[in-house]
């Protein structure tokens, strides 16, 4: 569904991705684990049109999306959930989830929105309440349903439980399999390693702008050098 081919992505005279390969195949969760700086997010900024890559190229069900503006590869289908929510703390819950059906059908929205409100009823209890009021945890529900209300074939999500309890980020990730089950797949970027690899098909470590590892979420997580770096074991 999604492949990265040899992509270099740069920061001005900073190189952040070095020829980085990666496949995503239709019904996965595929996850990007390293350590701060590693290169995750830059990843998803390319794969969203945010930043361009320098060379290489991307394919999105076998259509190269290389140089499209960011709201044309959300009509392809492919929507991003940013790193710390970034929803819009003065509209209220609702006004939220109209941003983010701005490129679908009208005749989606009341369907994309019952979904939204199925996974997340706490977001229908509130939906006229300001978002900036919300908890963490309700922020991060808002984010996700922002991006569903596009109707996603490739949701990438970044760091979805930063900040949270672990009991809110137990919750994100069950939402996550949910969202997958109704035939979404998934690019995850994750700062907690076990959690990711247990919900995650596939997985690729990065490590300063370039893949290190890669395998099945089972082989990653008894990797005995991705225990030592990024599990804590």
């Amino acid at each position: 569904m999604l492949k990265l081919t040899s992509i270099n992505t740069s920061y001005g005279h900073i190189r952040a991705l070095k020829g980085i390969s990666i496949e995503v195949n239709k019904g996965e969760i595929v996850c990007l684990l390293g350590s701060n700086g590693a290169g995750k997010t830059t990843a998803l900024m390319t794969v969203s049109g945010i930043l361009k890559p320098d060379s290489g190229d991307i394919y999105f069900e076998r259509e190269s999306i290389k140089g499209l503006a960011p709201h044309l590869i959300v009509k392809k289908g492919i929507c991003q959930v940013p790193e710390g929510r970034r929803i819009f703390p003065k509209f209220t819950v609702l006004e939220n989830l109209e941003t983010g059906a701005f490129v679908s059908a009208v005749q989606n929205f009341n369907k994309n929105l019952e979904r939204v409100f199925s996974l997340f009823p706490i977001l229908k209890e509130r939906k006229n309440q300001t978002a900036g009021t919300l908890s963490g945890g309700e922020q991060q529900m808002l984010a996700i349903g922002r991006a569903l209300m596009s109707n996603p074939r490739l949701l990438l999500l970044d760091e979805p439980s930063l900040g949270l309890a672990p009991i809110l980020a137990g919750k994100i990730f069950k939402t996550i399999a949910e969202i997958n089950n109704e035939g979404i797949t998934i690019l995850l970027v994750e700062q907690n390693a076990n959690a990711a690899l247990k919900l995650s098909h596939r997985g690729y470590v990065l490590e300063n702008g370039s893949i290190k590892l890669h395998g099945s979420g089972e082989e990653l997580l008894h990797n005995e050098d991705l225990k030592k770096a990024y599990l804590g074991i």
